[in-house]
């Protein structure tokens, strides 16, 4: 969808930045993964959804970033207010949110206790960065290639002082 675009402030998110506001989260598990998220300057949404995470604590995760138009964001919200996303048609409202958005235009490590962006970059060359179907898509645990890309370790450095 060549319209839709990362706000400034999605596209530019720095490690430290607050996490961007949940606006609706289509799977949830100790934190958002997969979410439609609106931006706390200027309210622009994007779809966040998980690449990655680490274990063994899990709570570090990495998404990707992609930008929804606001009249996509608006008719999905509203017939998720007004009840139209039965459970006989919720797979295919997301499905066609989801379908709607722009590619994949950022990488971004969250910590979810904190809510606090640990790393942000680019889409790396050659990579798409459109996640499969949850949780099908989460690579196995020796596969560092999001943290990698982020500057990231994936597995926690454990001080030998405890």
């Amino acid at each position: 969808m060549a319209d839709a675009a990362l706000c400034t402030h999605l596209g530019s998110l720095a490690a430290g930045a607050a996490m961007p506001e949940v606006a609706h989260a289509f799977l949830f598990q100790s934190g958002a993964i997969d979410a439609v998220v609106r931006c706390h300057a200027c309210g622009g949404h994007a779809l966040l959804r998980m690449l990655d995470w680490a274990p063994p604590a899990f709570t570090a995760r990495v998404y990707s970033l992609a930008a929804l138009r606001e009249a996509d964001v608006a008719l999905f919200l509203r017939n998720l207010a007004r009840g139209s996303c039965q459970v006989s048609r919720a797979s295919a409202e997301l499905d066609a949110l989801v379908a709607s958005a722009g590619v994949c235009e950022r990488l971004v490590a969250l910590d979810v206790a904190s809510e606090r962006v640990l790393a942000s970059a680019p889409l790396p060359r050659g990579v798409s960065g459109e996640p499969a179907e949850f949780p099908t898509r989460l690579p196995r645990a020796s596969d560092d290639r999001w943290f990698a890309a982020l500057g990231l370790a994936k597995h926690e450095e454990r001080s030998a002082a405890r």
